[in-house]
């Protein structure tokens, strides 16, 4: 009789576990569910800025040993680059892309770069925008061009649920560069339109 009790109690404790950890798992899912709404709504609105934190330049093993040398002591690598504080950003307000970000990679044909132009500028309307939704992994896709006078940017933007953001720039003069943040939505002091 005593192991009869026993098992049902297994049983019973088994069961609240379960219940429980499943309750857990729908409410995360809900979450992240609604988390990922927001960001379709935001990207849709088009009225949002990237704010980077990390760049990960792509360069040669000898640019790689360079610039290791160079960054000694400073908590930065070759691989990752800390940008807190620099201010570097993207920001998308309606019809128009504004970017100005640090680079650190680099440059293929040097004569066709304005010296004073060291990191990634434009403003500009862009070209193929495009927003792809992977309801599986709940990320959005975002993919646009851009022209200046001196270089062409391809952007590919990945969004996490939690706007955790990454962002891959590839251009006809430079080579390419990702870089890590969060997007935010674009206050009213903020937007370009003023």
């Amino acid at each position: 009789m005593k192991a009869h009790v026993f098992y049902l109690l297994i049983g019973l404790i088994f069961a609240m576990l379960f219940s429980c950890s499943n309750t857990k798992y729908e409410a995360m899912k809900e979450a992240k569910y609604q988390q990922f709404n927001e960001i379709k709504e935001l990207v849709a609105d088009k009225s949002f800025k990237f704010i980077a934190e990390t760049a990960h330049p792509m360069q040669t093993y000898a640019v790689t040993q360079v610039t290791n040398a160079l960054l000694r002591n400073t908590g930065n690598t070759a691989g990752t680059i800390f940008l807190s504080g620099r201010g570097d950003y993207i920001k998308v307000d309606g019809d128009i892309v504004k970017a100005e970000l640090s680079y650190f990679g680099e440059l293929r044909f040097v004569s066709s770069i304005d010296p004073r132009d060291s990191g990634i500028n434009f403003e500009g309307e862009p070209l193929n925008f495009t927003i792809t939704e992977n309801e599986k992994k709940k990320t959005l896709n975002l993919k646009f061009d851009v022209n200046t006078r001196t270089d062409q940017y391809n952007v590919i933007m990945q969004i996490y649920p939690n706007k955790r953001t990454n962002i891959i720039i590839n251009s006809s003069n430079r080579t390419s560069i990702r870089y890590g943040g969060e997007i935010v939505r674009l206050e009213e002091k903020e937007m370009m339109s003023e």
